[in-house]
C-alpha cells in the first residue's frame, strides 16, 4: 500500500498548498469524494505504522522536538514514527488529526459515566401524535439540550436536536421490531452517546415478555443478554442499561444471579432500568399515610437492594434509571392531564426532586416512614422462581434511610409521554410547542439538572363526580347487564373456576379448581352496590367475596356471611380486557387483583398492575333475572320516604329534611343537643336512642353544587376540615357562619334509591360509618374518597 500511497500522496503526486492536483479526487462542494476518504484512511494508517526493524526510535532531544525540528526526509539519523508523520501531506495531517480527536472523544466517554443527563422522554412519533424536532427543541430550550436524552423504544430516531442524546434500544432478545441486534448503529454518531438501553419489560405479556419462555424463566437468558450487549459494546457502546421492569423486581434478581455466573455478563450491566405506572394518580400524596407513596418508596427500594446486593457480589452497576413512570386508569388507558399533574407533583416534584436536591424534610419524612417493604423472596433463598412470587418483605429497621439512598442513587428518569393521537408533554400537534404537563414535567427536572428554582405545578382540577348514566365499567359495551347476574369466574389462563363451598365461612371453604368438580358451589351472584362497584355473593352460600387490605397475594382472601358483616373490601370493579366478557377484577378498597396462576396459586394481589394476564377471568353468566337487594328500612318512627318525583332528584335536594342513615353499618347521623363542633356528633347504631330532630338534617344548597348538611335540633353545620383525616377532624358547628369551606359537600348519587356519598367540597373527604361503631366510634371522614367501601354511602330518608 505504501507506493500507491505515496504516488498519491506524497511530494511527486502535485500537492500544493494542501490540496491535491487530481481532479478525480476533489468533490465540488469543496470536501473530498468516498474514493479519496478511503484512501486517505488506509493512507494515513499506512505511512505512520510503526516498523521497529527497520527505523530506530527517537532519543534525547529527537523524543521531545516539535515536529518542526525533526530531521528532514533522507536525513541519516531517521526518528521512526514521528518522522512519518511529519512527512505526511497537510491534508493527510489535517485527516489524522481529525481520527485523533475522535478517539480521544471516545476515551473521555468511556471513562466514568456518560449518563449524566437527569431529564428524560419516553416518547415516539408514531400513532398520530405528531411529536417531532421542534417538540424536542422547546424541551431543550427549558431544561439545556445538554441535560436532555429521549428514546423510542427503536434502534434509531428521526427526531434530532444538536446536543440532546438519543438513546438506542435492544428492545427484545436479539432484535428491535425485527432489526437484528447486528443493525445497532454505531454509537456517537447522529445523536448518539455511548448508552444502549437494553431488553424492554421482559416480565410483561404486553412486551418482551410476551415470550413466555423470557417471562417465567429469566434465568435461562444471561447469555442472550451478554450476546447482545457484546454485540452493543463491538459497535462503540460503554455503558449497558439492564433489562427495563414492568414490575416484577423477583424477575430481574433471578435473572442477575445468572449474569453472576455467566462469563462476561457482569460487565454488561452498567444501570438498573425500571417502569412505574399507578391508578390512583388522583388521590395520590407524597404523605407516610398514603399507601401509594409507601408502595412507590417500597419499590425503589427494592431495586436499590438489588443493585447493592450485586455490587457486593462482583458487578459494577453505577445507578438506578426510571425510565417510564406515569398515569393509568382503572381500566388501564392513559389518564388525563389532572391525574397525571397531581403525580408529577406529589411523586415526582415533592419527592423525586426533594430528595435529589437534598430537602431535609423530605429526607426525615422518608426515613421516619412506617411500611416500606420491598419484595421477595432473594434469589438465593433456594428457592426457584416462578411467576407471581413476590410479596412484600420485612424491609428493616434501615428501610426508610435505604428508599432515601434509592432515590439519591437514581441517575435519570423519564416521564411517559404518548398514547394513540397524543403526546401528554407536548400539545399534540406539530410546532403548538409543550403541554402544561410539559411544562411542569421540564420546570422540576430541570432543576436536578442544573436549571432554576423549582416553579408550583398547577392543582389539578378537581374530577367530575360520576353519574350513574356514565359508564360503570361493567360490561365491554358500558351497560348494566353484570348487575343481578348470576355467573361462573372462570380464570382465563388456568381454566379453574372461583368456588365457595357451603358449611364453611370467611377464609375456610373458598377456592379455585375445576369446573367438572364444582359445578354447584362456582355459581356467583354480582350485586352492583355503587356506580362500578359490585358485591361478588356465591348463589350456593350467600357468602360475600373479600379482600382484606392488611392481607396480600394469598393471604387474606375469603368469602363470609352474613353479607352484612363485609365491610368496604368486599366491593370489587370488573376492569373490561377486550375480549367477550373478559375482565380483571380488582378490589375497589385496596387495588388487590383476583388472580389464578399457572403454578397451581391463587389469590388476590396489590398492586393491580403487577399481576399478569393470570389475572384476566372470563365472567360466563348463567342467569341474568336481576334479583334486587333489599332496600334498607327506614325507621318506624319516620314517615316513608317519597317517590323520586317528589323530593329525591338531585336537582331538588336543597331545603330538604332527612335522616342519614349508612347503607353498610344501618348506623344514623347525629347531633347532640347542648353540645358544639366534634363534641356530640356520631352516628348512633339504633335510631331509636335519638331525642327530637337530633337525627334530622336539613341540605341548604350554597354554591357549584355544593350544600350545607345542617342539624334541624342544634343547627349545627357539618364540617370535615382539611388538616385531619379519617376519623380525625369531623364535626357540626354552631352558629353557621363560624363554619368555613370545609362545611360544604358535595352529594354524589350512587346506585340504588335515594343513596349518595357526601364528599368534602374543600379537601375530598368521604364520610363513613363503619360497621360495628357506634356514636362517635368509627366515625369519620376519609381521603382519598376511592379508599372508602360501601359504608361511605347513605341513604336519604326523606321527613316531612
Amino acid at each position: 500500500l505504501k507506493p500507491f500511497c505515496f504516488k498519491v500522496f506524497g511530494p511527486e503526486a502535485g500537492w500544493q498548498g494542501g490540496a491535491p492536483t487530481f481532479s478525480a479526487m476533489s468533490n465540488p462542494r469543496g470536501g473530498v469524494t468516498l474514493a479519496a476518504a478511503v484512501a486517505m484512511c488506509c493512507c494515513a494508517a499506512s505511512l505512520t505504522a510503526p516498523s521497529a526493524a527497520a527505523d530506530p526510535p527517537c532519543t534525547g532531544s529527537e523524543a521531545a522536538a516539535p515536529f518542526s525540528a525533526l530531521p528532514e526526509q533522507g536525513s541519516d539519523r531517521r526518528c521512526a514514527v514521528r518522522q512519518r508523520v511529519a512527512r505526511l501531506p497537510p491534508i493527510l495531517m489535517q485527516f489524522k488529526d481529525a481520527i485523533h480527536k475522535s478517539n480521544r472523544s471516545r476515551a473521555a466517554h468511556a471513562t466514568g459515566s456518560t449518563f449524566s443527563r437527569w431529564c428524560g422522554i419516553a416518547v415516539n412519533k408514531e400513532q398520530g401524535n405528531d411529536y417531532n424536532s421542534e417538540d424536542l427543541a422547546a424541551a431543550a430550550g427549558i431544561v439545556g439540550a445538554e441535560k436532555l436524552w429521549h428514546y423510542n423504544w427503536r434502534m434509531t430516531s428521526e427526531v434530532h436536536v444538536d446536543n440532546v442524546q438519543f438513546v438506542p434500544m435492544i428492545k427484545e432478545p436479539g432484535n428491535t421490531l425485527g432489526t437484528h441486534t447486528s443493525d445497532l448503529p454505531v454509537a456517537f454518531e447522529d445523536g448518539r452517546g455511548g448508552v444502549v438501553k437494553g431488553w424492554n419489560e421482559p416480565d410483561d405479556a404486553g412486551q418482551a415478555g410476551r415470550d413466555i419462555n423470557l417471562r417465567s424463566n429469566p434465568e435461562a437468558f444471561a447469555q442472550a443478554w451478554t450476546s447482545d450487549m457484546l454485540a452493543a459494546k463491538a459497535k462503540g457502546y460503554t455503558e449497558f442499561i439492564g433489562p427495563a421492569m414492568a414490575h416484577d423486581t423477583c424477575w430481574l434478581d433471578y435473572f442477575l444471579k445468572a449474569c453472576e455466573t455467566t462469563a462476561g455478563c457482569k460487565e454488561l450491566v452498567t444501570y438498573l432500568a425500571f417502569h412505574r405506572y399507578r391508578l390512583d394518580c388522583s388521590a395520590y400524596e407524597a404523605s407516610p399515610e398514603n399507601a401509594g407513596w409507601r408502595d412507590d418508596l417500597s419499590y425503589l427500594l427494592t431495586y436499590y437492594r438489588l443493585m447493592q446486593k450485586y455490587n457486593s457480589r462482583g458487578f459494577n452497576i453505577k445507578g438506578l434509571v426510571f425510565d417510564e413512570l406515569g398515569c393509568l386508569t382503572p381500566s388501564y388507558t392513559f389518564s388525563g392531564e389532572e391525574e397525571q399533574l397531581q403525580y408529577m407533583k406529589q411523586w415526582y416534584k415533592l419527592t423525586l426532586v426533594k430528595v435529589k436536591m437534598g430537602d431535609a424534610d423530605t429526607i426525615n419524612a422518608i426515613k421516619s416512614t412506617p411500611w416500606i417493604m420491598p419484595k421477595g423472596p432473594d434469589a438465593h433463598s433456594g428457592r426457584s422462581y416462578s411467576l407471581g412470587m413476590c410479596t412484600a418483605q420485612d424491609g428493616g429497621a434501615d428501610a426508610g434511610e435505604d428508599a432515601v439512598r434509592a432515590i439519591q442513587s437514581l441517575v435519570t428518569t423519564a416521564w411517559f409521554s404518548i398514547s394513540p393521537g397524543q403526546n401528554h408533554l407536548f400539545s399534540g400537534s406539530a410546532g403548538q410547542g409543550i403541554s402544561t404537563l410539559g411544562q411542569a414535567y421540564f420546570d422540576a427536572c430541570k432543576d436536578v439538572a442544573g436549571g432554576g428554582s423549582l416553579p408550583e405545578v398547577p392543582e389539578p382540577a378537581p374530577a367530575a363526580s360520576p353519574s350513574p348514566s356514565q359508564n360503570d365499567g361493567d360490561d365491554d359495551d358500558g351497560d348494566d347487564s353484570l348487575d343481578g347476574a348470576v355467573a361462573k369466574l372462570v380464570a382465563r389462563v388456568t381454566g379453574k373456576v372461583l368456588f365457595a363451598s357451603s358449611g364453611a365461612n370467611w377464609g375456610q371453604g373458598l377456592g379455585v379448581g375445576s369446573p367438572e368438580e364444582h359445578a354447584e358451589d362456582s355459581d356467583w351472584r354480582l350485586v352492583r352496590v355503587a356506580t362500578g362497584r359490585y358485591r361478588i355473593i356465591s348463589s350456593y352460600s350467600d357468602r360475600v367475596l373479600y379482600a382484606a387490605s392488611g392481607s396480600n397475594w394469598g393471604e387474606g382472601l375469603g368469602a363470609g356471611g352474613p353479607s352484612s358483616a363485609v365491610g368496604g373490601d368486599g366491593e370489587w370493579n370488573f376492569v373490561p380486557q377486550g375480549g367477550s366478557h373478559l375482565y380483571r377484577i380488582v378490589n375497589a378498597l385496596n387495588d388487590r387483583c383476583l388472580y389464578s396462576a399457572r403454578a397451581g396459586d391463587w389469590g388476590a394481589g396489590s398492586p393491580a398492575s403487577w399481576v399478569g394476564d393470570d389475572g384476566v377471568w372470563s365472567v360466563e353468566v348463567q342467569s341474568s333475572s336481576a334479583t334486587p337487594a333489599p332496600a334498607t328500612p327506614a325507621p318506624a318512627t319516620l314517615a316513608p320516604a317519597p317517590t323520586p318525583q317528589d323530593d329525591g332528584d338531585d336537582d331538588v335536594l336543597d331545603g330538604k329534611r332527612v335522616q342519614l342513615v349508612n347503607v353498610i353499618s344501618q348506623r344514623t347521623l347525629y347531633a347532640k343537643v347542648g353540645q358544639n363542633w366534634e363534641r356530640g356528633l356520631g352516628a348512633a347504631a339504633e335510631a331509636t336512642t335519638l331525642s327530637g330532630d337530633e337525627g334530622v338534617w336539613r341540605l341548604k344548597l350554597v354554591t357549584g353544587g355544593k350544600y350545607r348538611i345542617i342539624n334541624e335540633a342544634t343547627d349545627r353545620a357539618l364540617y370535615a376540615p382539611s388538616g385531619s383525616n379519617w376519623n380525625k377532624g369531623v364535626g357540626a358547628g354552631s352558629p353557621q357562619s363560624k363554619v368555613g369551606g370545609d362545611g360544604d359537600w358535595r352529594i354524589i348519587p350512587q346506585s340504588g334509591h335515594h343513596r349518595y356519598r357526601l364528599v368534602n367540597g374543600e379537601n375530598g373527604r368521604c364520610l363513613y360509618a363503619a360497621l360495628g361503631g357506634d356514636g362517635a366510634n368509627q366515625l369519620g371522614a376519609g381521603s382519598p374518597e376511592t379508599y372508602i367501601g360501601a359504608d361511605g354511602i347513605w341513604e336519604f330518608v326523606f321527613v316531612h
